[in-house]
């Protein structure tokens, strides 16, 4: 993805639940500059006694610019699915001062043109606000255009690049920074033991970043850091440079990439290495389990069970709903949980515009900014953007957590400790 940033592509926006999607016949979505909307009618909000007064009738209109078909479509048309789950649900049982949210996919077929005409047509038509601003190339075409025209733009996105606040002034991400990954993956290795650190790195930007991000961090610990080995996103065979890692005495496996999973856990058993790995989130991503990999392995994860405790924390009645919703689209894979994630966008949304008492990008940015507290459908996650104030980044680094691959109910995993 040329700036490929799966973090930002999200835990609940991956090839494994894209390939089952494939499978079931989803794959027929539409190709036309937009597919369907979800709307509902709203009221003006003056029952809310005047805390979205200035809010114009009619529903809060949000866009997913998404390649639907080319190349990347399998992840554009996940998150159609998940984010009509998503705002089916809200307008259900929520509402922004009585307003409800239409929402329109946009096929931007992954092409930058296309992509940057749809965001002009969405800007030209006011009060927009963009959920997934595409992948990739597309993504890096049309983000700067939106800034300049500040739109609010808010998603699960964790590079640098695309939510430092001075680039970026309106752009606000929900989920983990690349930065908050690397935290984990080391702070996990000190507090174990685990020591002479290696990466294993795909060339992606987005590997590359947080690459870099954990061998600074792995230095700053006093951990001993040997060496990243990059390989190249379209290998399918892992054995060369895992046996450069191995020779070079890395004992302790961070892989940064997202594409190679599998050719990784395959390339280990091969060549006979057990090397601790600490991931971000990319292997339980592609369904990888305990069985296939090391003893000790652990992956990042951002919604996990607390062992000891019962599952009913979690699986509240909104998030079994929610849960429930996505199964019956997709299946019960590592994808299924993605719509909890997703479901923290349109809160910070509704929570946004009713601070603001407007829809003006400016002003909602301005509101998400001073959010230190922005409740989710999580008990205990809440959103802060006051921490680090330079990185557009809400989610907060306690609740991101390193997973055994113990899979629970709806594939959501276990924390370690």
């Amino acid at each position: 993805m040329g700036k490929l940033r799966m973090a930002g592509f999200r835990h609940g926006f991956l090839p494994v639940a894209a390939g089952v999607l494939l499978a079931m016949g989803v794959a027929a979505c539409s190709s036309s500059s937009s597919s369907t909307s979800s709307a509902g009618t709203s009221g003006n909000g003056a029952a809310a006694g005047g805390q979205c007064s200035n809010i114009p009738a009619g529903p809060v209109k949000l866009a997913n610019i998404i390649p639907l078909s080319g190349p990347t479509a399998q992840g554009g048309q996940l998150a159609e699915i998940e984010s009509n789950l998503e705002v089916a649900y809200f307008n259900a049982h929520d509402s922004v001062c009585g307003h409800q949210f239409a929402l329109s996919n946009y096929n931007d077929k992954g092409d930058p043109a296309t992509s940057l005409s749809i965001a002009r047509q969405l800007v030209s038509q006011g009060n927009v606000i963009i959920v997934n601003d595409s992948f990739s190339s597309a993504q890096n075409q049309i983000q700067p255009y939106l800034m300049q025209q500040k739109t609010l733009v808010v998603n699960g996105d964790g590079a640098y690049a695309l939510f430092n606040a001075k680039q970026n002034p309106t752009a606000y991400s929900t989920l983990p920074s690349n930065a908050q990954y690397a935290q984990l993956m080391v702070n996990w290795a000190k507090s174990h033991g685990d020591n002479n650190i290696g990466i294993l790195s795909d060339g992606t930007s987005f590997s590359v970043e947080l690459a870099a991000d954990a061998e600074a961090d792995a230095k700053a610990a006093g951990l001993t850091f040997v060496k990243t080995v990059t390989y190249s996103p379209t290998a399918i065979d892992l054995t060369t440079p895992l046996t450069q890692a191995k020779d070079a005495g890395i004992q302790t496996l961070f892989p940064t990439g997202f594409t190679g999973i599998t050719a990784m856990v395959a390339g280990i058993k091969q060549i006979g290495w057990s090397p601790k790995i600490v991931g971000w989130g990319g292997l339980n991503d592609f369904g990888v389990t305990a069985a296939q990999v090391p003893p000790g392995t652990v992956d990042g994860c951002v919604v996990s069970y607390t062992q000891g405790q019962p599952t009913s924390s979690l699986l509240t009645p909104v998030n079994t709903a929610l849960l429930n919703a996505s199964k019956a689209k997709i299946g019960l894979n590592p994808q299924t949980p993605g719509v909890l994630t997703g479901y923290f966008n349109l809160l910070a949304i509704k929570w946004a515009i009713e601070k603001a008492n407007s829809l003006d990008g400016t002003k909602l940015a301005t509101a998400l900014s001073a959010g230190s507290s922005i409740p989710t459908n999580i008990a205990g996650l809440n959103l802060n953007w006051t921490t680090t104030p330079s990185v557009h980044n809400g989610f907060p680094a306690a609740s991101l957590k390193e997973c055994t691959l113990k899979q629970g109910p709806y594939d959501i995993l276990y924390a370690a400790s």
